[in-house]
């Protein structure tokens, strides 16, 4: 049986399965509860709770292009979110996992959005790029084009002392925090990222010459996307076992902070 071309891709993101054994850590059994993944993009978040973790799990996607892209996949239970102004009633959710509150322009009313959807003594669970002195990598992003623009991101991430004042001024409850994916999962991701958009942008130029500025993506966001870049998609199929096992080097860098910032909070 031919993958789906969401599962296809995130079975090669190394950042995806580091997510993924986090949410296993994180999140709870939600038998008999009421979820919601804010920021599912392709879905396969989504669809890897509610196989594995129970209960009733909505998708909520921040944007048409998203929404149209999961419902495709996942086929029910897909919504889309006004992060500003969430279309749910008070006290609906049991649990809310925030994807990529990065993406959301007014974050302070999300956070409230999510407080106000959220039962009494429900869970927040949020996993968001880490801003902190010692992670240099941030810093190269935007020297090597992979800009806040080009991202779609509002804000490079989120210090955690900070979005840990955030949610405890609307209410909530911080009970754990920590980070994941370390320098050399980083690395690789920034790497493959980087060269993506060099040379799917080069592509598209040279296929246009007439084009001023070139579509820019850096990964692969649709069918269309990896038919069209089939060879790089095998080529580096090919090379990601090595690129795996690379990255689990971070397990020697346990003391060091990641790159990825998760928080666990409550309704109290």
């Amino acid at each position: 049986m031919q993958k789906n071309w969401q599962v296809e891709l995130s079975s090669k993101s190394i950042k995806k399965r580091e997510k993924y054994r986090m949410l296993d850590i994180l999140i709870p059994d939600c038998q008999s509860k009421s979820c919601i993944e804010i920021g599912a993009e392709t879905g396969v978040v989504t669809d890897y709770l509610r196989k594995n973790k129970n209960g009733r799990w909505i998708a909520g996607a921040l944007s048409k292009k998203w929404y149209n892209i999961c419902l495709q996949f996942i086929k029910k239970d897909v919504a889309k979110i006004n992060p500003e102004l969430i279309d749910f009633k008070d006290s609906t959710f049991d649990i809310i996992l925030a994807s990529r509150p990065e993406h959301i322009e007014d974050d302070d009313k999300f956070f409230q959005e999510v407080y106000r959807i959220l039962k009494h003594k429900g869970e927040f669970f949020i996993l968001t790029p880490h801003i902190h002195s010692s992670l240099f990598l941030n810093s190269l992003k935007e020297r090597i084009g992979l800009t806040l623009e080009r991202y779609d991101h509002y804000r490079p991430g989120y210090n955690a002392e900070a979005l840990k004042n955030k949610l405890e001024q609307i209410g909530f409850k911080v009970i754990k925090q920590g980070s994941y994916c370390r320098l050399f999962s980083e690395l690789i991701e920034l790497t493959i990222n980087a060269s993506y958009a060099y040379l799917s942008g080069r592509k598209t130029k040279t296929q246009n010459k007439k084009k001023e500025t070139t579509n820019f993506s850096y990964r692969p966001a649709s069918e269309e996307d990896i038919g069209k870049n089939r060879l790089l998609f095998t080529a580096y199929s090919l090379i990601f076992p090595v690129l795996l096992a690379i990255s689990k080097l971070d397990y020697l860098l346990f003391s060091t902070q990641g790159y990825v910032l998760y928080m666990q909070a409550k309704k109290v």
